[in-house]
């Protein structure tokens, strides 16, 4: 029975209804010694109180997703790999040349193994050779990734950023990012996308900002230098910045604009759905060095304006989302370009945030290069302001 399957949230609704009409029918029926029925009374107590914390734990974890599975929330992801490439493989080698001039040599391609929580979708665990973090790192591949009329193309990546706590399986299974990207690839509204999504949280239960912590994990190394190197070596992906966007979730969100703030040489566009404009989490202190560095609002007032485009998405009810992104708007100087789609109502949520999925792969469709001959339909895509 799968941790946010519908059975076992019902079974645990039920079970928080029935468990007290069961302690009320057996309280005064109960036989035996005082303390025999002391302790069976204290024992229904127990599970009346056990049913109902297990109920609004299930609610609460599958309104967020912040775990997808049962080896997820134990963190049994398997034993690590090791990157054999540390850099990307520019040009392929003689003998491969020979053979077919348009090979590309990916070392790292026999790490992935099929991922059983999502179809079409693979999965590696590694140490990152730079960052020395072990995580887990989930790709889904396009169609026309296998079809030959592209069997020499490079196609373009988005790496895909979850919440604090979460999992990189949020994305492939809770948000279904998958079968919502093949919609808008068949509608020919978006590019066929790589996806990666990658751990961030890699020390619980600290939340790290997706940011290297003087002292401590290195997770922007990670996510920039070990992941990118990683896809550059397993799959045919672009490798230019144009080829590269970010994509995140409330603590995603924040991650997606810092770092592509921070990198504008590996990143072209992101896509921010209801994230901060500064840290939150508990190891990069406000007032230090670190934090003002991972900060994007004050990395758009403070530092030389990259070249780069972010779309920040939220709700008007979702708390300070809305001002945040129009802080972020207001600083942003050319040549960042920022838009919002910003609607009236909803929470802090996975309903609003798979709501904003097939706006933003469009909107990143417009702002990154797709492969060669792919094109998108003639067409303004509205997104600046409040979605009505």
């Amino acid at each position: 029975m799968g941790l946010t399957s519908g059975i076992f949230l019902g079974a645990a609704i039920a079970a928080a209804i029935l468990l007290p009409l069961a302690t009320l029918l057996l309280w005064n029926r109960l036989r035996g010694p005082s303390p025999v029925r002391f302790t069976v009374r204290f024992g229904l107590i127990a599970l009346c109180q056990g049913a109902a914390v297990l109920m609004a734990a299930l609610l609460i974890n599958n309104s967020f997703q912040l775990y997808v599975s049962w080896s997820d929330l134990l963190g049994q992801d398997g034993a690590p790999g090791q990157i054999q490439a540390q850099t990307p493989v520019g040009m392929p080698s003689a003998d491969a040349d020979a053979a077919d001039p348009g090979a590309r040599t990916l070392p790292n391609a026999k790490l992935f193994h099929t991922f059983t929580g999502a179809p079409g979708v693979q999965v590696a665990t590694v140490t990152g050779p730079e960052s020395k973090i072990t995580g887990t790192v989930l790709v889904w591949l396009p169609p026309q990734y296998s079809e030959s009329e592209y069997s020499h193309s490079d196609f373009p990546v988005i790496q895909l950023l979850s919440g604090y706590p979460g999992s990189p399986n949020t994305w492939m299974e809770g948000m279904e990012a998958p079968a919502i990207l093949s919609q808008e690839i068949a509608g020919r509204s978006a590019h066929p996308f790589i996806l990666v999504s990658a751990t961030i949280n890699t020390d619980p239960p600290h939340d790290p900002d997706c940011s290297n912590i003087p002292g401590g994990p290195q997770v922007d190394t990670w996510l920039t230098k070990d992941v990118h190197s990683l896809i550059e070596t397993s799959f045919r992906s672009e490798t230019g910045a144009r080829g590269w966007g970010l994509m995140g979730y409330s603590e995603g969100g924040l991650c997606a604009s810092k770092l592509t703030l921070q990198h504008p040489g590996e990143f072209a566009a992101a896509v921010s759905m209801s994230g901060d404009d500064h840290p939150d989490g508990d190891l990069l202190k406000p007032g230090t060095a670190a934090y003002n560095e991972n900060s994007p609002l004050w990395l758009l007032q403070n530092r030389p304006p990259a070249p780069v485009s972010m779309l920040l998405t939220g709700t008007l009810q979702d708390g300070s989302t809305a001002a945040e992104a129009e802080a972020m708007n207001a600083a942003a100087k050319s040549p960042t370009e920022v838009s919002r789609l910003i609607a009236p109502r909803g929470g802090h949520n996975i309903g609003v945030w798979m709501s904003m999925e097939a706006p933003s792969f469009q909107w990143l469709s417009r702002n990154l290069d797709g492969i060669q001959d792919d094109s998108l339909p003639a067409g303004s895509l509205l997104i600046d302001g409040l979605a009505r």
